[in-house]
């Protein structure tokens, strides 16, 4: 079968490789019908995910129908349309048994080596999914594909921003960066937020942004936009989606005194001089989040499937499996918001 794997810095190969099988009475086998890039895909491309290894094969957003399962799957059936959890984990863990399904004992995530067990992605046409029962979800016949794919990681990453952030009826909310998981942010907060204000140095994305009802502007403009929308009091919750240095800083300028800024945007600095004058003067309540697909994708799917929420329309580029090459590098030079591959 082909897949699409990472041989090192930026070499990205589609390779003919071997057919995953069952190993595990829980699991399942999955053929890939569709699967995406994501900005977590860019920390190895880039050779910045320690000890990651050469030929693991990329992607942890994935759809497809389920093929074969293993002994113990009792959850899904082989024709089954399903989505896939981006982070697996065992359930019966500390950490699962007390709700906190991201901090898994046992995790792992699609597509990645090194800091976690390695686990070979679902950027190929075939998939093998560990621990099926909890890491496969049964997409509704009324919820497409274009947007099921959404619900791996990035819209519950999005949602995750919202919730953890505490986005109140009437609030002010500003998304710093407008990639895929601001988006999903936006998308998120928009129907409880009585404003929301996306920051983005790329035209493309805040157009996507203003058209789900959001008040897209530039980094440069962001603080006159948040004073205007507050008469000067600053943002209520500010979700911090890009992922860099600079967001995090103006996160913390740009949110209202005993206000909480919500940060979804992977870090990965150990040494962040956070400003503990500022943080303390305002009271800021500064919370990281990771998405959590098993906690949230039941809802999620809801839903889309009700028509209040639509992911699929942030795909700028769809691409064929063989064009995984070419999709990063657009991806990276931030050409493409969103790429969906087929096989």
């Amino acid at each position: 079968m082909k897949a699409v794997r990472l041989m090192g810095p930026e070499e990205v190969r589609v390779d003919d490789v071997a057919e995953p099988e069952l190993v595990e009475p829980g699991d399942a086998i999955v053929r890939v019908k569709q699967t995406a890039l994501c900005g977590a895909d860019l920390f190895p491309y880039h050779g910045m995910t320690p000890g990651f290894e050469s030929g693991t094969v990329l992607g942890h957003e994935f759809v497809g129908v389920v093929e074969a399962v293993g002994d113990g799957v009792t959850a899904v059936k082989p024709g089954d349309r399903v989505v896939n959890t981006s982070m697996i984990s065992d359930g019966t863990c500390p950490h699962c048994r007390a709700g906190r399904v991201t901090q898994c004992e046992s995790r792992a995530l699609f597509g990645y080596s090194g800091v976690y067990p390695r686990l070979e992605g679902g950027q190929a046409e075939l998939v093998r999914i560990p621990n099926a029962n909890r890491s496969l979800f049964v997409i509704p016949d009324n919820v497409s594909d274009d947007d099921a794919v959404f619900v791996a990681d990035m819209l519950p990453t999005g949602y995750a921003g919202v919730r953890r952030g505490g986005v109140a009826l009437g609030d002010v909310v500003v998304v710093l960066g407008t990639g895929t998981v601001g988006l999903m942010a936006v998308m998120s907060a928009r129907g409880t937020a009585r404003e929301v204000i996306a920051v983005d140095g790329v035209a493309e994305r805040r157009s996507l942004a203003e058209k789900m009802g959001a008040t897209g502007v530039t980094p440069d403009q962001a603080a006159s936009a948040v004073e205007a929308a507050t008469a000067g009091m600053g943002a209520d919750v500010v979700i911090e989606a890009a992922g860099v240095l600079p967001a995090l800083d103006a996160s913390l300028e740009l949110v209202r005194p005993q206000g909480t800024v919500s940060v979804i945007g992977a870090h990965f600095e150990p040494d962040y001089p956070l400003n503990n004058l500022l943080m303390f003067e305002k009271e800021i309540t500064l919370r990281f989040s990771i998405g959590d697909p098993t906690r949230d994708r039941e809802r999620l799917l809801a839903t889309i499937e009700a028509g209040v929420m639509k992911p699929s329309q942030v795909v700028t580029h769809r691409m064929s499996l063989d064009e995984a090459p070419d999709a990063y590098r657009l991806f990276d030079a931030r050409e493409a918001v969103k790429v969906v591959l087929s096989p």
